[in-house]
């Protein structure tokens, strides 16, 4: 199975616990990608993120919200996106869950 979080919520949020704990478990069932857009961007410049690759998931991020919030690089295991691409890879995914 396939599994894709979007995430526009910043960083400061309680949802990082939420997300890692999903990818977790669902590391384990399938295929995780994360895009992160938005607000969302603001993790690309967050190390613990790593974790999340480690865990095997895909990170994703939408270079214009990063641009748009002053991150000039990411952290190397972020993949730099579109959300032109997002919208290309919904359809490849079972399940997309949302954090806003």
């Amino acid at each position: 199975m396939k599994f894709l979080f979007i995430v526009t919520s910043n960083p400061f949020s309680k949802d990082y616990n939420t997300i890692l704990s999903l990818v977790k478990e669902l590391s384990k069932r399938g295929e995780v990608t994360l895009f992160f857009s938005g607000n969302g961007a603001y993790y690309t410049i967050k190390p613990e993120t790593k974790e999340l690759k480690e865990l095997g998931a895909r990170l994703l991020y939408c270079a214009h919200s990063a641009h748009q919030r002053g991150i000039e690089k990411a952290l190397e295991h972020f993949e730099s996106s579109s959300t032109y691409n997002l919208s290309r890879l919904i359809q490849e995914y079972d399940k997309v869950i949302n954090f806003n």
